[in-house]
This record gives structure tokens, C-alpha cells and sequence, in this order.
């Protein structure tokens, strides 16, 4: 099929599917590679200060769930599985849907990202109070 054949509702669901195989691409890869067995993934911030950032232990933690092992992925980073998983799913459930049936997308305001950084902020500063919330790795 050329792609003029393409209809317009295929076209619009072209970049909800491509984003599907690129996080499926990259569970995958994780789930293959298993970082943890070869040591943390190297993290900036912490090679800099030697704190976790708010997103430490999640690689680790998305080859354990591709590992089905939630008490793992839970350790590695709970915020990641608790929180960023979860709403990185509602948010492309909504854009793919609204992209098939070619309705808008909703607005990202302004109030909503300070919310989630507000969420990020807190989550970062529990997690570097309560020492059994950091990442496991050494």
C-alpha cells in the first residue's frame, strides 16, 4: 500500500503506534541487557554529587517488571513504577484515542507541570530523607 492510500485516520494514529514500538523497543532491550547485572546505569547526578536524582534504580526497575519482579522494580525505583508508569500510560491512552477519532489533543497547562514537578520535588526529597527509599545501587 502506497502512502497515499493512507487513510487520514491511519496517518493520525501513525505517532501514538510509533511511540508503542519505541517504548516496546526499548522494554525489550532492558528486559535482554538486564542493566543491573553489569552494575547501575551510570547516572549523572549522581556521578556528580553521589545523591540519587528522583529517577535513579528506573532502568533497573523496567527490567525487573519485564521480568515480572514488581518487588524488585519497587525497590530499584517505586516512584517510577507507582507514578511515572502510570501516567505515562494515561497520557498516551488519551493521545492515541483522541488521535484516532481526530479530536484535539488536551492542553498541557502550565498548572499541571507544576504539580508534576511539585510530585518529582517531593518524591526526591523523601526519597534522599528515608535511606531504605534510595536506589540500590552501589
Amino acid at each position: 500500500m502506497a502512502l497515499t492510500q493512507i487513510t487520514p485516520r491511519g496517518r493520525r494514529a501513525a505517532g501514538p503506534a510509533a511511540v508503542l514500538l519505541g517504548v516496546a523497543a526499548a522494554w525489550g532491550a532492558v528486559a535482554v541487557l538486564r542493566p543491573g547485572d553489569a552494575g547501575p546505569t551510570p547516572c549523572p547526578w549522581r556521578t556528580l554529587t553521589g545523591l540519587d536524582c528522583p529517577f535513579c534504580g528506573a532502568t533497573r526497575a523496567a527490567a525487573s517488571l519485564a521480568h515480572g519482579d514488581l518487588t524488585a522494580a519497587l525497590d530499584h525505583n517505586a516512584f517510577f513504577v507507582l507514578v511515572i508508569l502510570p501516567l505515562s500510560l494515561i497520557a498516551w491512552q488519551v493521545w492515541a484515542r483522541r488521535s484516532w477519532r481526530g479530536a484535539p489533543l488536551p492542553v498541557v497547562t502550565n498548572r499541571l507541570v507544576a504539580v508534576l514537578m511539585a510530585i518529582t520535588l517531593g518524591w526526591w526529597i523523601l526519597r534522599l530523607a528515608v535511606p531504605w527509599l534510595g536506589s540500590t545501587a552501589g
